[in-house]
């Protein structure tokens, strides 16, 4: 089970930039913890490439009037809340946990198709017929069709 938190921000004030916050983001992974830094342009950007692809729940807006921490507080809980319910809808999962650096993203799969994802077998099949054996062939004609008499059995009864 994966699951992520956003615990802090902290004010980055390096001389040649300008002062801006990074959400500290952790992920449950499996038994791994990881630990990754972004800043809010960078949850918008993944916002706005999940959102050509699914419904996406509401994002905190980008305007903040001011950095006073109750204001940035409601922030970070409102990306919390929406990283995780992204990570709780199956199709955009991978991309969630690509743009942390958890998993990296198969090639070609911005928007997954879960239907599509769950097709792909990534095992050997553990049976293989050269021919159906429940389909009735000429030379098959001994075999009952127990099927098709246990409904008509449950549907009319006993009718022998």
């Amino acid at each position: 089970m994966t699951q992520i938190f956003i615990p802090r921000y902290r004010l980055v004030d390096e001389a040649p930039g300008k002062p801006h916050y990074v959400y500290v983001v952790e992920v449950l992974d499996g038994g791994k913890h990881h630990r990754v830094e972004k800043r809010y342009s960078a949850f918008h950007c993944l916002h706005r490439e999940l959102r050509k692809c699914y419904s996406t729940p509401l994002f905190p807006p980008k305007r903040v009037r001011s950095s006073q921490p109750k204001v940035l507080e409601r922030r970070r809980q409102s990306l919390e809340q929406y990283l995780q319910a992204m990570l709780r809808f199956g199709p955009s999962r991978a991309q969630v946990l690509a743009f942390l650096g958890v998993k990296k993203l198969r090639s070609g799969l911005e928007c997954m198709d879960f239907a599509a994802e769950s097709k792909v077998m990534d095992h050997q099949p553990i049976y293989n017929y050269k021919k159906d054996p429940y389909i009735q062939a000429k030379e098959n004609n001994h075999l009952p069709d127990v099927v098709t008499q246990g409904v008509l059995m449950g549907l009319y009864g006993n009718t022998q």
